[in-house]
């Protein structure tokens, strides 16, 4: 099989993967019940007036990125830039996320003109966990070892190939993409980072329920950043073996390694979905409710970023909707990785 008929069987893929992700959003809205609108506590006859309309057009933004990213796997088709589909795929991931968290913020937004009377007002009692979060306390220091040790050895696999290999290769060819496989672990690790400091406060009643559901949506990504580290780093061992491989062989190992990534993708998926459903029973014993703006965030917040160094959050919530504080520290960490992978990609452009 050739590249482009790989970059297509994983396109397939992602699309299979995102039509059951449209099947997942379309429930949330009713999962507490006609009562409620996500977590918002709506007045009765709500679906039957204004609330139909405001769930019609959530229903039809969860469709907004195919219509931007459809187009361009078509052009990418017909011109025959096939390869051009794994940068879609990862582009795709990004804003099928982004979009969706839009998508719920403005629906609910929009839903609280039409909440129930005592509902619109925040609760008067509110706790803070003061149990402090550190990253090595959400970390396996096996599994970090190992990830250090899987990269390091295919680092020192990849700088013999270059010294012993009887034809010269440029050094863009043969580290270019490991050098990439290395910022993407960077990269998780930096969401690990992030995750780990999500705090805010939590409703004196019902608290151990709320901090419970906190605690485990934590879990979750930080396990799903983990399963992406440990994934880049067999991508980087498997590069000095692609290498290495005899022409007559490529295909074949190629092969091979294909078949068990898109295995391990199909089972993450699957436990992914499980995760999930967990996760969403777990949310449903927590009652929802409305935490004071002890920090005004809806007039400090500019939509879609802002400057307050003040504020200890990476995200505000403002009138508009979340803004990026580009005041926090982990935000210019952020920034920097972006300028660095872009500083990567222009380095693929020019060594090709």
């Amino acid at each position: 099989m050739s590249i482009s008929q790989y970059s297509i069987i994983v396109y397939i893929f992602f699309m299979a993967s995102r039509i059951r992700g449209c099947f997942r959003r379309w429930q949330p809205p009713l999962l507490r019940g006609p009562e409620w609108f996500f977590n918002v506590r709506v007045q009765p006859g709500f679906y039957e007036g204004s609330g139909k309309k405001i769930l019609h057009h959530y229903w039809i933004r969860i469709f907004i990125p195919f219509a931007l990213d459809v187009p361009l796997a078509i052009i990418a088709a017909v011109s025959g830039q096939y390869q051009w589909l794994g940068w879609l795929v990862l582009a795709s991931c990004v804003l099928v996320h982004l979009n969706h968290s839009y998508s719920v913020d403005r629906a609910e937004r929009q839903a609280w003109r039409y909440a129930l009377p005592e509902e619109e007002q925040p609760v008067a009692t509110v706790v803070f966990s003061l149990t402090p979060r550190r990253l090595r306390d959400y970390s396996s220091r096996r599994f970090e070892w190992g990830l250090a040790v899987c990269s390091l050895f295919s680092i020192v696999l990849l700088v013999r190939y270059y010294a012993m290999a009887p034809e010269r290769h440029s050094l863009q060819m043969v580290f270019w993409l490991p050098a990439y496989f290395l910022y993407v672990q960077l990269g998780f690790l930096l969401a690990k980072l992030v995750i780990v400091a999500w705090g805010g406060p939590v409703p004196q009643a019902q608290a151990t329920e709320h901090m419970k559901v906190r605690e485990e949506t934590r879990k979750y990504y930080l396990k799903v950043c983990d399963w992406s580290r440990a994934s880049a780093a067999a991508a980087l061992l498997m590069w000095p073996i692609l290498l290495s491989a005899a022409p007559e062989n490529l295909n074949r190992v190629y092969g091979i390694w294909f078949a068990a990534l898109m295995v391990v993708n199909v089972i993450a998926a699957v436990w992914v979905e499980i995760k999930r459903k967990q996760l969403v029973n777990i949310g449903l014993n927590a009652y929802p409710v409305k935490l004071p703006d002890f920090l005004h965030q809806s007039d400090i917040a500019r939509w879609p970023v802002c400057y307050q160094p003040a504020a200890p959050m990476l995200v505000l919530r403002g009138a508009r909707g979340y803004s990026l504080n580009m005041g926090n520290k982990l935000a210019h960490f952020a920034a920097a990785y972006l300028a660095g992978i872009i500083a990567l990609l222009v380095l693929l452009q020019v060594g090709h």
